[in-house]
């Protein structure tokens, strides 16, 4: 799914969320230092590596959650009725599959890893106070603080 997808199905998502209550977590990643991917391998090493990252993530998640990619290679996961640590393991569990798999490229072998950021919200019956539009700039926080960190690890941001 692309960013606009992603949100508007999310939306329907939080929507019935606040109707009955549960809570959602929110989990932000992206490749790091993707440009050098490009730079090093060229655009068509790059696309490989972003469909080994998305193919990755789609073996970990459960039906119902909802996988996209937020921007060039940035994504995001909006997970239904799962609690902050489970996301976190999830992410972690991605992090390490990812940081296993090689992409092969016209012979070139291309190893990458990712940063994430995880976020989370109680959503009470009733409440339409979260939504997708406010758990992605909590979940871009905790990336940053992934990025800050070292890269290739998870943060979470309450």
């Amino acid at each position: 799914m692309n960013r606009t997808f992603f949100i508007k199905k999310s939306e329907i998502l939080f929507d019935a969320l606040s109707r009955k209550g549960g809570s959602v977590s929110v989990i932000m990643f992206d490749i790091d230092h993707f440009k050098n991917v490009n730079d090093n391998f060229g655009h068509e090493a790059g696309d490989a590596v972003i469909m080994l990252v998305a193919n990755t993530a789609k073996e970990y998640i459960r039906e119902g959650d909802l996988l996209g990619r937020y921007g060039g290679e940035e994504f995001i996961v909006c997970l239904p009725n799962t609690a902050l640590s489970t996301a976190y393991e999830l992410a972690d569990v991605i992090r390490v599959k990812v940081s296993e798999s090689i992409a092969e490229v016209n012979g070139e072998k291309i190893s990458v890893t990712c940063s994430f950021g995880v976020t989370h919200a109680l959503i009470e019956a009733g409440d339409r106070g979260d939504s997708i539009q406010t758990l992605m700039p909590r979940a871009d926080q905790a990336l940053y603080a992934a990025k800050k960190n070292g890269r290739n690890c998870v943060r979470i941001i309450a």
